[in-house]
């Protein structure tokens, strides 16, 4: 009698395939990756893609690859929701057809009838609507609505990216002529209520070349000993209301846009730069948080109100700075009425970061730059931009009434925008804890409850020693992105159980929609709608100005970027100091110390070295030599290519 054979399943074959869905990233060379809210990303390769095609929403059925060490792979089942609508690209002629070449590579070709290419021409950057979506061997179908930049335009790249991240540059008629009505509308007189503080020493401080002033100060010393802080706020909900031609515009657009050679404001400039902004010498209505504030940097009384303000100076961060740090004379006598105010200004600005300090907030400094143009637009100079006392005096400032606005409304039960931070990755805090561990320092508790003193401790025990750049590089990319939540889960980083963006309702949407909170509060429902349909557009909004806000960082690091390269083209052969910022299988990266940052690959690193990623390191094989994160190192500039956006470095 025969016997059949067993057959011995594999433990692959046997593992059951999975649904997940989530948005799909697409590379230039066609795979892509499924990013799920919650778990790992799917690897999809090009030829399963299904017409999915970049930031779409899909389903996708998934497995574990062994042979990928246990990542996971799959194929796109359906798509859920198509996320493009347009594509931004180069219009080329190919075989006789025309085609619309994305420029962000992440995304695939479309075709355009000749028909449909109005008054373009092959070589230009053109915004085309998706008419057909691809499907089996067939691409995508467009029709070109915007000519975006001409062929060789000067500022093509800065354009193209602009329109490929769907920023708006100008405002539409209707939004520009509701905004003078409503400039014109709203009167300073009479009062209705609102505190008057036109007679209290009040001044705005930013950048020399700022044009909007969200906020203004007050500060005095108490007879009790304690210290009085105001912070005036732009009344931006008392010109843009729920429902207008101007709000829908501002949540279209979530925040302004900042780019070294323009601005792309979330109001128009007749708000923005007129009637909202906190001029000089001009009557304004705001928005205050009065706080007195004791010794120890306690609020130990607050009260949140509206008002009107007519600011006194409007002084900048340099000048600020040169009284406070280095006692100039002639500033000093210049504005000796408020100087005064100024010395007690810094005073409780020291007696805040204490406080902050203390309760662990973490502050990393890490350097940013500034792009210096000239009148051509182009790049003559990378600077680091000055943090200096007056700049973290107004942000200590900024950050008291952010915490005691959201913790007022947290505890009226009041619905209210967060900025939320949450905690980090257990995984990515287990590394670091190694990490630190590597170097000799402990990180006390468990990987999924540490608390942020402890890595502010950390910072503190490196404090001005040569691992300090190391670690804080670490830490950061330890840290998760903040976002905007109707939930208040905190503010890990800053270690705040209550926070909120209250201070810049000129250039963020969220702070706005906070100012609506409080208003409504005052005037019982006059500024927003009913709390149940209001929670569900909060809800919406929130998640909107978070993807807005996110969209917004990323432009601006593209387009400095470039301006970086095009600088760097300039200094090829040249030699410059830096330290190792990021160590990868495939080189090494060196910011310099104007923050440009630029590539050390394997060929020109010398193929004895190996990477160790765990350590940061890159080691050579054969003298044993360690090139680590953090590390100082001088290279030679070899190549920039503004047009790919990148920096390639060599040893000097």
């Amino acid at each position: 009698m025969s016997r059949k054979r067993k057959i011995k399943k594999s433990k692959r074959n046997l593992r059951k395939s999975m649904i997940i869905e989530g948005k799909l990233t697409k590379n230039k060379r066609g795979f892509g990756f499924v990013c799920p809210e919650n778990g790992d990303d799917v690897f999809v390769s090009g030829r399963d893609m299904n017409g999915a095609m970049n930031g779409d929403i899909v389903r996708v059925k998934a497995r574990e690859n062994y042979r990928r060490h246990g990542a996971f792979e799959g194929y796109i089942i359906k798509i859920i929701e198509r996320s493009c609508q347009y594509i931004v690209g180069h219009l080329i002629r190919e075989r006789g057809l025309y085609l619309v070449n994305p420029i962000n590579n992440n995304n695939d070709y479309i075709m355009v009838s000749k028909k449909n290419i109005g008054a373009s021409k092959p070589g230009d950057v053109v915004k085309a609507k998706i008419l057909r979506y691809p499907k089996g061997d067939y691409i995508a179908e467009g029709k070109v609505k915007t000519i975006v930049a001409r062929s060789g335009d000067s500022d093509e790249y800065i354009l193209s990216h602009i329109a490929d991240y769907g920023v708006k540059q100008h405002f539409s008629n209707r939004v520009i002529n509701e905004a003078e009505a409503v400039a014109n509308r709203v009167k300073i007189a009479p009062l209705n209520g609102r505190k008057d503080y036109r007679k209290i020493m009040t001044v705005t401080i930013d950048g020399a070349d700022s044009k909007d002033f969200d906020d203004a100060i007050s500060v005095s010393k108490l007879d009790n000993g304690n210290y009085e802080l105001l912070v005036h706020i732009a009344d931006v909900a008392e010109y843009v209301r729920e429902g207008s031609a101007l709000d829908k515009e501002a949540i279209s657009r979530g925040n302004s846009v900042y780019l070294p050679d323009r601005v792309m404001p979330m109001l128009p400039e007749r708000l923005s730069n007129g009637e909202c902004s906190l001029n000089p010498e001009v009557e304004r209505f705001t928005l205050t948080c009065a706080m007195e504030i004791d010794g120890d940097g306690h609020v130990v009384n607050y009260d949140i109100n509206e008002s009107i303000i007519k600011s006194n100076y409007r002084l900048i961060y340099d000048d600020v700075s040169d009284i406070l740090e280095n006692h100039d004379e002639n500033l000093i006598e210049k504005y000796n009425d408020v100087f005064p105010m100024l010395t007690d200004a810094c005073e409780l600005y020291k007696v805040l970061s204490r406080r902050r300090k203390r309760d662990g907030s973490l502050d990393f400094d890490l350097p940013e730059s500034k792009i210096i143009l000239n009148d051509d637009g182009d790049p003559i100079d990378v600077v680091l931009a000055a943090r200096r006392v007056s700049n973290r005096m107004i942000e200590e400032f900024m950050l008291a009434a952010n915490k005691t606005v959201a913790e007022h409304y947290f505890w009226a039960k009041l619905p209210l925008a967060y900025r939320v931070h949450e905690k980090p990755d257990m995984l990515k805090m287990m590394e670091l804890k190694q990490f630190l561990l590597n170097l000799g320092f402990t990180l006390n508790g468990k990987s999924d409850s540490i608390k942020t003193k402890e890595l502010s401790n950390i910072l503190c025990m490196i404090d001005g020693k040569p691992e300090e750049a190391l670690v804080s590089r670490v830490m950061i990319r330890t840290m998760q992105k903040a976002y905007y939540s109707t939930e208040c889960l905190g503010h890990y980083g800053l270690a705040f159980k209550y926070y909120c963006h209250f201070t810049s309702p000129i250039r963020r949407y969220s702070d706005l929609l906070v100012h609506r909170t409080i208003k409504n509060q005052i005037h019982a429902g006059d500024y927003i709608s009913s709390e149940k349909g209001y929670k569900t557009f909060l809800e919406d909004t929130c998640k909107h100005i978070s993807e807005t806000e996110r969209n917004a960082m990323e432009l601006e690091r593209k387009i400095t970027k470039h301006y970086q390269v095009i600088y760097m083209r300039n200094h090829i052969g040249s030699e410059f100091d830096g330290v190792v910022s990021g160590v990868k299988s495939h080189g090494i990266y060196v910011e310099l110390e104007n923050t440009i940052e630029g590539f050390i690959g394997l060929e020109l690193l010398g193929n004895r070295y190996i990477i160790d990623e765990k350590s940061y390191s890159a080691i050579d094989e054969v003298s044993g030599n360690t090139i680590t994160l953090g590390q100082p190192i001088r290279i030679r500039v070899v190549d920039a290519s503004p047009e790919d956006g990148y920096i390639d470095f060599e040893i000097a």
